[in-house]
């Protein structure tokens, strides 16, 4: 690698972020666009030139103009002095208990006056933050950034940006959940939310005028839908917080209404119902996702997302579940997403030649042969909610069940009759795609040594 020798004024004028208009417009000002540096239709500046020129306008880049295109090489006459020393990491215990780490004593650079000014960071949550930070601190020193009159300037656009008009909380609300990293569908929710109570209340209400008082009484509205409600509060008054937009997290300070009990609590069929429900089932077109549900405890997004070449037939008594996607809301509609969670994606072995000889039936009569619970045309999968309202809902009131059906409610049942005998929390965590045993129940299991067991129980769970 050698020294660059010449530069062309677009190639310098993007190196110091102005444009090659405002760049020649300063050169030839000061002189620097010599007769004796055209060649054919444009100047190329010497190295020396060129150092010259961004030493005495540009200082801030002369350190990182040298280090790139001159092998570090500098001249001692033009650039500005660099501090040594990496200051210290320190940590502070608080009344809370909580510790904070801080940088300290690190020099950045060197004023007019020949001071050295130090950095004093503010408290990190941990160490590895600190030490990140001292590393581009350390990096743009190196880099000329801080020289005298940098944070003359630094204060300058501190200035220009607080007399900014602040963005009103349902502004930022929307802006938040528009960039935040969340599925389609619970990105929709939280901007439905935020549309229909937040604008009404906060459209005309700058963030910086938010207070315990206001946010309390907008809670007070309300006293039904409220939970995913109070995650948006809690997801935008927490980011205020980190940004320092608000003095204190608001959110911690809420007074709550009591919860209203959900209309229909969740309960597990007994064996006996569960027989009772598959038995009037047989023979129905959609038999076998009715006993993939209740025998391998798919979500029903994971039934729906499902595809034949997913669906191992081993033999006229063995099959294996290759549960690999989600059905669900995507940035272009409904389709194939990826599981709730990475544990999600899972085999689940059937060891049942009842329910195998239903999938090669239904395999057999699909006219896609694509999807496994397909609609009556063969386009798409049956309509999540019309099939948990005609298939659950309906048919356990005619059965006579006093219990609310749905589709769920067979995921619920796979999942507590497993407990109930006894299976180890491990495997049925596996089983039903769960991140951990805590999902089931909180108590310590040794997982089994034979997966057979448990496959076996589960086939002959309701025979």
């Amino acid at each position: 690698m050698q020294q660059q020798t010449t530069f062309s004024i677009p190639s310098m004028g993007k190196f110091l972020n102005i444009s090659a208009q405002t760049l020649r417009k300063k050169l030839q000002t000061q002189g620097y666009l010599k007769p004796s540096n055209k060649v054919g239709n444009q100047y190329l500046l010497t190295f020396d030139d060129a150092e010259s020129f961004i030493a005495k306008n540009y200082g801030i880049y002369y350190n990182e103009f040298v280090n790139k295109y001159s092998l570090g090489k500098r001249n001692e006459d033009l650039m500005f002095t660099i501090p040594k020393g990496k200051g210290v990491i320190s940590s502070d215990r608080q009344r809370s208990g909580k510790v904070l780490y801080y940088i300290r004593n690190l020099p950045l650079y060197t004023d007019d006056q020949g001071n050295t000014i130090k950095f004093r960071s503010k408290g990190y949550t941990t160490k590895e933050e600190a030490i990140a930070e001292r590393e581009r601190l350390l990096s743009d020193r190196e880099n000329g950034l801080y020289k005298y009159h940098y944070l003359e300037v630094q204060q300058k656009e501190k200035k220009s940006t607080s007399i900014k008009k602040a963005p009103t909380y349902y502004e930022f609300c929307v802006k938040y959940f528009e960039a935040a990293e969340y599925e389609e569908a619970t990105r929709e929710l939280y901007l439905d939310i935020t549309e229909n109570r937040f604008k009404p209340f906060f459209k005309d209400i700058p963030v910086t005028q938010l207070t315990k008082a206001l946010l309390q009484e907008f809670v007070d509205q309300y006293n039904t839908n409220i939970r995913k409600m109070f995650i948006v509060l809690s997801l935008t008054l927490k980011k205020l917080y980190s940004l320092d937009l608000i003095k204190e997290n608001f959110y911690t300070a809420l007074i709550k209404p009591k919860s209203i009990a959900p209309k229909h609590p969740k309960e597990a069929l007994s064996v006996d119902e569960t027989k009772q429900f598959l038995q009037y089932f047989k023979g129905h077109p959609l038999e076998h996702c009715i006993r993939l549900l209740f025998q391998c405890g798919l979500r029903i997004g994971e039934l729906l997302a499902l595809q034949w070449h997913e669906v191992e037939l081993i033999s006229a008594s063995r099959a294996r579940i290759h549960v690999n996607a989600s059905w669900g809301k995507t940035v272009t509609g409904m389709g194939r997403k990826a599981p709730k969670t990475a544990s999600s994606k899972r085999i689940i072995p059937i060891n049942d030649a009842y329910t195998v000889q239903t999938l090669i039936s239904a395999k057999k009569r699909s006219k896609s042969c694509l999807w496994v619970a397909e609609n009556q045309s063969g386009t798409r999968p049956i309509d999540k909610h019309n099939f948990s309202k005609r298939y659950f809902t309906k048919v356990g009131n005619l059965l006579g069940f006093k219990k609310h059906l749905s589709s769920h409610v067979a995921r619920h049942t796979f999942i507590s009759h497993m407990v109930q005998n006894n299976v180890p929390y491990t495997e049925i965590a596996k089983l039903a795609g769960h991140d951990s045993t805590a999902m089931i129940i909180n108590v310590y299991a040794h997982a089994i040594q034979e997966e057979e067991q448990v496959f076996d129980y589960v086939s002959n769970m309701y025979a």
